[in-house]
């Protein structure tokens, strides 16, 4: 007798430990697709995508033309945290991509819209403090380079790369 009350004791507490667990499924299931629909939310308004972007593949050196900006020009950098003006003296090339759509359309305007070009680089060097400029110059040449493919309204414009940089 005591053998069968131990043995339905232990199959009660069984059953109560399965129910609560599925209670406790259910409540964790809910709230996780809670969480989940937030993080979504929250990615969302910060426009970051979850997923890894393929990278474009490398453009072959003969498919690139260069165009040498012929003047060294001198930039005034913005002010550091003193207040302090610096200066960069910088020679620069852009890359563009003859096999891309808008090459032959856009290739010429290049020398003809120089100063433009060099309107763009100099606001561009001009939103950077000398330590940003000499900590990472690529930052200051991805800029450039954005602000060439938003003037020009086209990607055939691949890299801006520096033969000249020095900040003083």
């Amino acid at each position: 007798m005591k053998r069968n009350l131990l043995s339905v004791l232990i199959l009660a507490l069984v059953l109560v430990n399965v129910a609560l667990t599925a209670v406790m499924m259910i409540s964790v299931t809910q709230t996780n697709k809670k969480t989940a629909a937030l993080v979504d939310s929250i990615a969302m308004v910060l426009n970051l995508e979850i997923e890894k972007k393929e990278e474009e593949a490398p453009i072959p050196i003969t498919d690139l033309d260069i165009y040498a900006i012929p003047d060294e020009m001198t930039i005034l950098l913005k002010a550091d945290e003193t207040g302090q003006s610096h200066y960069a003296m910088v020679s620069l090339s852009i890359a563009m991509n003859t096999k891309d759509e808008d090459y032959a359309t856009y290739q010429p305007m290049v020398s003809q819209r120089e100063s433009l070009i060099k309107s763009e680089i100099m606001e561009a060097f001009g939103s950077y403090t000398k330590a940003e400029v000499e900590a990472d110059s690529s930052v200051v040449s991805n800029d450039i380079k954005q602000r060439l493919q938003n003037l020009f309204g086209s990607k055939f414009i691949t890299d801006v790369s520096f033969q000249k940089l020095v900040t003083q």
